[in-house]
Parts: C-alpha cells; sequence; structure tokens
C-alpha cells in the first residue's frame, strides 16, 4: 500500500512530522536519484493553465470557430491532418511560449539542481516542455551544449545531459523535411502566431545553392515546434533509450516523483521500471541487525502531487506526499540543513594574493583503497601521479584543483602509509570522514 503523508497536517500531527523529516534524511544521504517531473512543478512559475474555462487554448481557439479539437487533442499529431487544427496549434504554441518566456524558475526547479550540486541526482526526467530545468542550471537534452558533430550514431553526448526532455523543448524547431534543428527565433515566432510555419532555412540554402548551378531545385520543408506529440516518435528516442538504460543499470537508491498524474503510457513505463531498480538498490532490514538499520534510509521511492495515484502502483510508489512540490522541497531543505549541517559548509582557502576564497560546498565521504606500501613508489598513471594519489585525491571522481595533496612527494619517494593518512585527509582535503574500501589486491 502507498502511505499517503499530508504536507498541511505536518504542523500539528507528530508521526506525519517523523515520516517527513525521515523522507528529507533519506534525501540527504542518497547518491544516486532520479526525479521525475511533470506540469505542476512549473505551476508557480507564472505560466498560464491552458486547459480551464479562460485559459490560453480557449482564447485561441476563439480565433479558429470552426476547428473541431478538445485540449487534449492540441499535442495529438493527428491534428497535422487537418490545415484548420494546424494553424490552431501553431498559434496556440506561440502564445504559450511568450508566456513561458516570462515565467521563471519554481522553487522545485532549483531544488532539483541543488540535488546537482551537491552530487545527489543521478539524472533528471520531465514531461515539461518549458526548458525551466536549463535556466536553473540543468543542461537537457534538447541543448545546444549537448549536440555532437553528426559522426557516429549518437545525436548527443548524453554523460552531458543532466535533465531528460521527454517531451522536446519549446524554444526549438525542427523543419519536417531535413529534420535540422534550430533555435525558436523572433522571425518564426510571428510566422506561428499567424497560424503559418516558417520556410526551413537550410533547405532554402541547399534549393537556391542548386538553382545556381541550373539544377533541379530541391523540396523545402517547414519548420515546426520542435516538442513530442502523442503517436509521435521522439528524434533522440534512441539516446534517451540509452541514457534511461544507463541510469537503471547504475543503480539508483531514490526515485522521487513530482507533479505529474502519471497517465502517460511511456511515462508509467519508466517510472516503474525505475522503482524497480531503486526498491532492488535496497538492502534487506534485519531488526536485530543496527548495521542493517542504519541503511533504512536506502530504496525509497517517493511520489509528490496534489492527487493521489491510482491502486497500480501499490507496491511501487512507497509513499504519496500530497500537497505543492514548492512546498515539499522547500521543507526538506529546512531539514537537511539541521541534520546535516555539515553538507552546507563552505570550506575557504588562502589565494595567492591572502583573500579567502571557496574551495568547495559541503563535505562528504571519500572512498580510499590501501596500497601496499611495495607498491608505492614510482607506480604512475598517465598524469603523472603515483597510484596512491590517484585514488586518494579522488573527490566524486574528480581531482581537487591541487593534485598533489600531500601523500607523496613529487618524484613520489616518500609515500605516506595508510595508518597516517587519515589526519592528511582531514587536513588536506576537507574531507568528512574517510571510508576503507579494501587493498589494492582486492580489485
Amino acid at each position: 500500500m502507498v502511505v499517503t503523508l499530508d504536507l498541511e497536517a505536518s504542523t500539528s500531527d507528530a508521526a506525519t512530522r517523523r515520516t517527513l523529516s525521515s523522507l528529507s534524511l533519506s534525501v540527504a544521504k542518497s547518491k544516486r536519484i532520479v526525479v521525475v517531473t511533470g506540469a505542476g512543478i512549473s505551476c508557480s512559475s507564472g505560466i498560464p493553465d491552458f486547459r480551464s474555462s479562460d485559459g490560453l487554448y480557449n482564447l485561441v481557439k476563439k480565433q479558429y470557430p470552426n476547428a473541431v479539437l478538445k485540449g487534449r487533442d492540441l499535442f495529438d499529431a493527428s491534428l497535422f491532418r487537418d490545415p484548420t487544427s494546424t494553424s490552431l496549434f501553431y498559434t496556440f504554441i506561440s502564445q504559450l511560449k511568450q508566456s513561458i518566456d516570462s515565467a521563471a524558475p519554481s522553487p522545485t526547479h532549483h531544488f532539483i539542481k541543488t540535488l546537482d550540486s551537491k552530487k545527489k541526482l543521478l539524472r533528471s526526467y520531465t514531461q515539461n516542455i518549458d526548458g525551466l530545468e536549463e535556466r536553473a542550471g540543468l543542461v537537457g537534452s534538447s541543448s545546444q551544449e549537448v549536440k555532437t558533430n553528426g559522426k557516429g550514431k549518437s545525436k548527443i553526448n548524453t554523460k552531458d545531459v543532466r535533465n531528460v526532455q521527454l517531451h522536446g523543448d519549446i524554444h526549438r524547431v525542427r523543419c519536417s523535411y531535413c529534420s535540422i534543428d534550430l533555435p525558436c527565433s523572433e522571425e518564426y515566432l510571428r510566422f506561428f502566431n499567424d497560424g503559418l510555419p516558417p520556410d526551413c532555412p537550410e533547405c532554402t540554402l541547399r534549393s537556391e545553392a542548386r538553382l545556381a548551378r541550373s539544377a533541379r531545385p530541391l523540396k523545402i520543408g517547414t519548420l515546426r515546434p520542435a516538442i513530442v506529440l502523442y503517436d509521435e516518435a521522439h528524434p533522440l528516442g534512441d539516446d534517451i533509450g540509452c541514457i534511461q538504460a544507463a541510469d537503471v543499470s547504475r543503480k539508483p537508491d531514490m526515485l522521487i516523483i513530482m507533479g505529474t498524474s502519471l497517465k502517460v503510457h511511456g511515462l508509467r513505463k519508466l517510472v516503474k521500471d525505475f522503482a524497480k531498480a531503486v526498491h532492488a538498490s535496497a538492502p534487506a532490514i534485519d531488526p536485530s541487525s543496527a548495521k542493517s538499520q542504519g541503511k533504512s534510509w536506502m530504496g525509497k521511492v517517493v511520489f509528490i502531487n496534489k492527487g493521489a495515484p491510482g491502486t497500480e502502483w501499490n507496491g511501487i510508489i512507497d509513499y504519496h506526499i500530497e500537497g505543492e512540490t514548492d512546498v515539499w522541497a522547500a521543507k526538506v531543505l529546512e531539514d537537511w540543513r539541521k541534520l546535516r549541517p555539515a553538507d552546507w559548509e563552505i570550506q575557504q582557502t588562502l589565494d595567492d594574493d591572502g583573500a579567502f576564497k571557496a574551495v568547495k560546498e559541503g563535505t562528504g565521504k571519500a572512498n580510499r583503497k590501501f596500497m601496499p606500501p611495495s607498491l608505492a613508489p614510482h607506480i604512475t598513471n598517465a598524469d603523472g601521479l603515483c597510484r596512491w594519489q590517484e585514488t586518494i585525491c579522488a573527490w566524486d571522481g574528480e581531482y581537487p584543483a591541487d593534485r598533489r595533496c600531500g601523500f607523496c612527494c613529487p618524484a613520489c619517494e616518500d609515500p605516506q602509509l595508510a595508518d597516517e593518512a587519515p589526519q592528511i585527509d582531514l587536513a588536506l582535503c576537507g574531507w568528512e570522514s574517510i571510508e576503507e574500501t579494501g587493498s589494492w589486491d582486492d580489485g
């Protein structure tokens, strides 16, 4: 059964308050969180509700009185079969984008970015087309930053994607013929607002070049918003599938679902796949084992939404938090700061001019493998660091600014032994604690 917690009741009900605090601690302790979001996280951003009687859709529809189109049909690929519904769609998207352009990321968007900054976020997946995650600092799958040069099968550098845009991006357009992807300019918006698709500039250039050679002109495609409609394949579907499969295999330890009704089939499957992986990562709890009890925070699937999930989610979703996603996000951050204040410390160091500068926000735990003293000297990697340095300097897989860290002299002739290392760790790397993970011989 899904346990429902009322956010408003937490002020008066002690049991609810304790459970919510426990879930906040789970967020703070997790290392590989998957976040799945829907339109509910953008409600406080100033984007108008287009489904209400006085919403954007009905205002636009007045311009096209002959269009027979329901709200859901506006996002169905079948609308392109009818010229009137196609024009209505273009006008609607134009006005929706103008509303989105004046919106700002919500506290929930910034909360997801905080998870990323704290190295807690495995990946964010969103149904939203508003691009507010990118404005909050999360690079999206539609971003120009992740585009490849066209060589190979992949269209994007998947490792750089922090937010997967399952339904595309309203800030971009693509050609219906050559599939080129471009930013949605003001010029294109003016065409869309009039219910017309602009010609593709890439197709136009190619056709004009052929005409200049007295060759037969090529077909010129038209531009459309680069969003994915119902019953329409995602242009980046293969890449997104690879990202999802990779994330499932990385054993996520928490799944947070926010602001979605979980009605879309593809999203339901994605959530179920991640929930299964998250539950598999949770250790079996033995009431008699203190060590087992200490891992009880792992493997939680949490759904934050005003509406409750259906019965099909029993055994999949663990907790339904009834309320606004912004309110829950604020509570998690408040609890996190109280329960683990060290995570929010900003360490400082003196620069060459004698001024203080921040070197790292928060502290964490470093994994170190012991190196037998007989192997320590003169074993170097491609960067010239000995294997002891290479592992002891690692911070979530990255080197700190100063790679020397004092474990070996530059010539690698005086390695520090294991029993001396913890004090050096704390003094030079600022780590909160050290977790020993075995010797080099253990692999």
